[in-house]
């Protein structure tokens, strides 16, 4: 069985759209598909998850959705429509090389304007982060060993801070398009491209786990073998920590097998991070 990754979307679409266009890159992890972090629970029923793909914008709970923003609050939300010659305005007059800095300026303020405009809407329709970031809590506390990324087609830069701050490993952005025909072109397009960042994000993130589990055996002058085990492991997933591979991969997946875990007194999350290491260590 391959590995577990988790996909948790609050909108259907997005769900249908990735299994049947992205999911195909995905050859070294089977994917699960749930709205809410229970009902990704219930469906792992027990399996150790290695990858969390979790959107950022949902709506938290079982309520319904708000009301879209009427056109008449929209408008007054977004202001007179800002003429394109008001932003070349005395460009020419500005001194020292600063004219295109004051343009990029102008024409950022009407983006502000709209991010701004695009929150209130989200707002009104009960849709906003905190629905990322309460499945990235979730995530860390249930599954520690797993790597959490968000997944956004419409998430601000503050929104991007948000997550990073709440210990993210990183965000990914969907696949833009103007429908869904061209939203499936374009995630067929990226999905090797992320395949490969949510590979990625699993090595990183086993192996800094990993590699502070060593740490520690070493300073006790515990589980030696385990901590030796480890280093190889960590060697295979991200060379700048530890330097290159000392053996093959399949020896270093065996170190981890020949193991007796249940007798190195480890905590249950450090039994999961082993076990997670030598399920994703066997993968090719």
């Amino acid at each position: 069985m391959k590995p577990a990754f988790v996909f948790i979307d609050d909108a259907r679409f997005e769900l249908d759209n990735f299994r049947a266009h992205a999911a195909p890159a995905f050859a070294r992890a089977e994917f699960i598909y749930a709205q809410t972090f229970d009902e990704a629970m219930e469906q792992l029923d027990g399996r150790r998850p290695l990858c969390f793909l979790l959107d950022i914008y949902g709506t938290l709970g079982e309520g319904q959705p708000g009301e879209i923003i009427s056109q008449r609050d929209l408008e007054a939300s977004l202001g007179p429509p800002e003429a394109t010659a008001s932003l070349y305005h005395d460009l020419d007059q500005v001194p020292g090389g600063e004219a295109g800095n004051l343009f990029l300026r102008r024409v950022y303020a009407q983006v502000e304007c709209w991010q701004r405009t695009f929150l209130t809407a989200c707002e009104q329709m009960g849709q906003g982060r905190e629905y990322g970031l309460a499945n990235l809590r979730a995530a860390r506390e249930h599954h520690p060993q797993a790597a959490a990324l968000g997944y956004s087609r419409k998430a601000l830069y503050a929104d991007a801070v948000a997550m990073s701050r709440a210990g993210a490993d990183g965000l990914l952005q969907k696949p833009q398009g103007g429908g869904d025909e061209a939203i499936a072109k374009a995630t067929r397009a990226a999905a090797p491209e992320l395949a490969e960042a949510c590979y990625t994000a699993v090595d990183h993130r086993l192996a800094l786990l990993s590699g502070a589990l060593a740490t520690r055996l070493c300073g006790e002058g515990a589980s030696l073998n385990l901590a030796e085990a480890l280093e190889e492991a960590i060697r295979h997933l991200d060379s700048g920590l530890m330097g290159a591979p000392t053996q093959a991969r399949a020896e270093a997946h065996q170190a981890l097998l020949d193991l007796r875990l249940e007798e190195l007194g480890l905590t249950p999350a450090e039994l999961s991070l082993v076990l997670a290491l030598r399920e994703w260590l066997g993968q090719d």
